[in-house]
């Protein structure tokens, strides 16, 4: 069982960093709303740098979904 949680948590963390690259809704902009208010963080994490660290991350994540689902 726990490797089907394994799977499951990495088609649904990739899911979610695809929406996030996407940008659906609107969600980078809303992160980078959010983190704004920190200091220096607003130069840094602009919402493209957002969209480009979370397909970087759903590219590993379903390419470690992929892996584990081909392993016996």
């Amino acid at each position: 069982m726990n490797a089907w949680a394994e799977v499951g948590w990495g088609v649904v963390f990739g899911a979610a960093t695809l929406m996030v690259a996407f940008n659906y809704r609107d969600v980078a902009g809303r992160i980078h709303g959010f983190m704004a208010n920190t200091v220096g963080v607003n130069r840094l994490l602009t919402p493209a740098m957002v969209r480009f660290t979370c397909g970087v991350l759903a590219i590993a994540s379903i390419v470690s979904v992929v892996v584990g689902l081909a392993r016996p």
